[in-house]
């Protein structure tokens, strides 16, 4: 159960995690125009910051509930 609800919780948050990836691309001075070369993308904020996201949300999807 603990897996089925750690996979809800990533596709929960994959739209709010792309969202916040976007934010801080743009915060940190990302370029929005149509010209942009390789050099100038940031993989940190449109990869790092989703996937991180993600893998937060799955651990604690797969986390144990400890009612008593």
């Amino acid at each position: 159960m603990g897996f089925v609800r750690g996979l809800v919780f990533v596709g929960v948050a994959i739209l709010p995690s792309l969202v916040l990836g976007l934010i801080s691309y743009i915060a940190l001075g990302g370029t929005t125009s149509d010209s942009m070369e390789g050099g100038e993308f940031m993989y940190g904020p449109c990869y790092g910051i989703p996937a991180l996201c993600l893998i937060i949300a799955f651990i604690l999807g797969i986390k144990d509930d400890q009612r008593e």
